[in-house]
């Protein structure tokens, strides 16, 4: 008899008929996560070569209640799944219904928890923001060093109001601090070396930020396959700590690609990289990089310190078209960088052998053999969730190289680039805003043309095609500038699943002295596009400037400008 009825289900299951699916009657959630809930993935618009995704028809009954289940942690209790199934497609008809929505929260705590909790009054009451807010206050007495503390979390729901009612409670116990720390050594990799790269020491007050940190300033080092930082086993009110980490069993990486960029056009890479190269997280990488405007070929090698410092060398050959002139580099560069998560500061040295030639303007663009050697320093910090797609943050950078004439420099300069980006979000709503400042001064000797500024690009003002911005000389080529300020403002929305909108205005200021003439301002106002892909948005972008309708550009690029 049990065989008879295993037969009748693969027989089943061999012979059930797979049919597209699709959905009906969701107006809250989108299609896109009802798919992902079944486990089914919808393909983004640009793969036209992908189907719709199917279900078997054994399967709409699991499927109904599986959606069923994820409308109730969304906070709709009342939803009603069915579903209406043709000869050529199985559609599931949702009834959405009122949803639960939070009446109030109480906080008995000795911290404060309102940044913590990602509910709020009046809102959803959704299942995985309840759990996400109880992680949230465990990580928040977790980075005040308490290890210990005992939490009570609660939700009354009220099906006939459709209120929910939450309680948050945390006794917070005695401060922890860190005990003895254990790092397991690996046959590369120094364990002194992974031991400087951990944010706390023994006896620090205990911080579940600075495991955090020390997890990603471990897999920063591609030679670090997998990490482990142990703290479960406390001593009372002292956490020891156990480290073990896994080398890549594969060091060595090829990589390889093709683009386009409405700045550079069509272009091509192509790398290898050992990841630990003779041990101890050392990097050594070979790459080249192909464009219509530019080529350029760099060997670096990268060698980690203890205490969160790293040294680097890099030599390198580019050859880069301008408007007016080219421009061919060959240089070398020493730098020690000190790095500890999310600020990090450079020092080094720049060797560059720079040959400027065919120019169409000797004038402006002199065919020059120029060597500068320049010292240069490098302040970054970054606080952005996610760097090709942020919602939230902010960054800042400031870079500073010069030079004096000698023996072993053709000029005495001195030149500077500050620039930062803020990002604030509500929901799907993004409001940011950047800044650009930069100048160079040339006192004695000459520098190459290419160290000026040029404006106009998508990474610049969108109202105009790249580096055409500003004043140009009688050929029509751009001269670029001494000095730059340059700001934009965007707003960023959603328009439906994957696709979303920007409204954004740039703005320019430059001049050949060594402050910006505010009195000549370069407008750009546009509206762009951005389909959400697994690699970081696709965006489009087109601009005006308001001040001169026929001067318009169009852009493409993977990622937010900032």
């Amino acid at each position: 008899m049990c065989r008879l009825v295993l037969l009748a289900l693969f027989s089943s299951l061999l012979f059930s008929s797979s049919l597209p699916l699709y959905f009906k009657g969701n107006e809250k959630i989108a299609s896109r996560d009802l798919y992902d809930t079944l486990g089914l993935r919808l393909p983004y618009a640009i793969e036209v070569w992908e189907d719709n995704p199917v279900l078997e028809s054994i399967a709409v009954s699991q499927s109904i209640i599986a959606l069923s289940s994820y409308y109730r942690s969304r906070g709709y209790f009342d939803a009603k799944v069915s579903a209406q199934e043709t000869n050529s497609s199985i559609t599931l008809v949702i009834e959405e219904n009122e949803p639960i929505t939070i009446a109030d929260i109480k906080i008995n705590s000795i911290l404060e928890l309102d940044n913590a909790l990602t509910l709020k009054t009046n809102a959803l009451f959704d299942q995985e923001n309840f759990t996400a807010s109880k992680t949230n206050i465990k990580k928040r007495y977790g980075d005040h060093g308490y290890c210990n503390a005992q939490f009570n979390s609660k939700a009354w729901v009220d099906i006939q109001t459709h209120k929910a009612y939450l309680l948050f409670e945390a006794t917070p116990n005695e401060p922890c601090t860190f005990g003895a720390i254990s790092i397991t050594p690996t046959p590369n990799i120094d364990k002194g070396l992974t031991a400087s790269m951990l944010r706390f020491d023994e006896g620090d007050p205990y911080n579940l930020s600075a495991i955090q940190e020390s997890y990603e300033a471990l897999y920063a080092q591609e030679a670090i396959a997998r990490v482990t930082i142990n703290d479960n086993d406390r001593e009372g009110n002292v956490v020891p700590i156990t480290v073990a980490i896994e080398e890549t069993e594969k060091p060595v990486r090829f990589t390889s690609g093709l683009g386009y960029s409405s700045d550079q056009g069509l272009g091509a890479l192509a790398g290898v990289k050992h990841r630990n190269f003779f041990g101890n997280l050392k990097t050594l990488s070979l790459d080249a990089r192909y464009s219509q405007i530019k080529q350029e070929a760099s060997g670096i090698l990268s060698i980690p310190l203890h205490n969160r410092a790293s040294i680097h060398g890099e030599v390198g050959y580019s050859d880069e078209r301008f408007e007016g002139y080219r421009d061919q580099s060959v240089f070398e560069k020493l730098t020690l960088k000190y790095q500890d998560i999310p600020s990090s500061a450079l020092v080094g040295l720049l060797f560059d052998q720079t040959k400027t030639y065919e120019s169409t303007n000797p004038q402006a663009f002199p065919n020059t053999n120029l060597f500068i050697l320049s010292p240069l320093g490098e302040i970054n910090i970054d606080t952005r969730d996610k760097p090709l797609d942020p919602k939230k943050g902010y960054w800042i950078n400031a870079k500073a190289q010069g030079s004096l004439l000698s023996d072993y420099s053709d000029a005495t300069y001195f030149k500077t680039l500050l620039s930062g980006a803020y990002l604030e979000s509500v929901g799907e709503h993004i409001v940011g805003t950047r800044v650009k400042w930069g100048t160079l001064r040339t006192y004695e000797g000459q520098t190459p043309p290419s160290y000026r500024f040029y404006a106009g690009g998508m990474n610049s003002n969108r109202a105009y095609t790249y580096r055409e911005l500003g004043p140009k000389d009688a050929q029509g080529d751009p001269l670029g500038f001494a000095s730059l300020l340059e700001g934009t403002v965007e707003y960023r929305f959603p328009i439906y699943s994957a696709l979303r909108g920007v409204l954004f205005s740039d703005l320019t200021f430059g001049s050949n002295n060594y402050i910006p003439d505010y009195s000549l301002p370069y407008w750009a106002v546009g509206t762009g596009l951005r389909y959400v892909t697994p690699i970081g948005p696709i965006a489009i972008d087109v601009a005006v400037d308001p001040d001169d309708s026929g001067q318009y550009a169009l852009h493409f690029r993977i990622g937010e400008l900032f």
